[in-house]
């Protein structure tokens, strides 16, 4: 407990340290690209945040549903492909407005990362959220719900079984913590 504590009062003493002083964080470009519609995760450090600079693709690409990041990775699915901008970039002027919001930001942050680090790592210790997979399909079209997801999880998609593309509210999701599929999607889900 007391590690974690010195951990977050780091973390907030270097954004603090950054905000005052007008350093620039680096911004960085990724391409990830999922290709025959695979899933495919690209390893990044995504502190800074994450935004699609650039799609690639004919496929779609939206946030949330063919990409997405956690804190060390970007993943794509169903055919996206794109550019990726990692990380944030500033002026480097140390006008008090800038300073402030720095300073908000980062507290959220910090306090989001604890929070969410803290519910990982009593899932983790229990062994049943790292990566457990859902096979779940929509046999002749018809809707089917598959696995009882607890809350604040995230799932996707990791592997599509049909020909039928699985696209996130239109034939997979979630009905209230019920995963479901529908018109002939059938793949295998991640639960994070």
């Amino acid at each position: 407990m007391a590690t974690h504590r010195i951990s977050l009062l780091a973390a907030a003493a270097t954004l603090l340290l950054a905000a005052t002083t007008g350093a620039t964080a680096a911004q960085q470009t990724i391409r990830c690209e999922s290709k025959d519609g695979q899933y495919r995760s690209c390893a990044v450090n995504t502190a800074g945040g994450v935004t699609l600079s650039r799609q690639l693709s004919s496929q779609g690409c939206w946030q949330g549903d063919t990409w997405g990041y956690d804190r060390n990775r970007i993943w794509v699915t169903n055919g996206c492909r794109a550019e990726f901008r990692v990380g944030t970039a500033s002026s480097g002027s140390n006008d008090g407005a800038k300073v402030a919001g720095a300073l908000v930001l980062g507290a959220i942050a910090v306090a989001a990362i604890a929070n969410s680090n803290k519910d990982r790592h009593d899932d983790y210790d229990n062994g049943y959220y790292e990566g457990r997979e859902i096979r779940c399909e929509s046999n002749n079209g018809r809707y089917t719900a598959c696995g009882y997801i607890e809350r604040r999880r995230h799932v996707e998609v990791r592997r599509q079984l049909s020909n039928q593309q699985c696209i996130y509210g239109r034939n997979w999701g979630l009905d209230g913590r019920q995963l479901w599929v529908d018109d002939g999607c059938r793949a295998v889900f991640v639960v994070y």
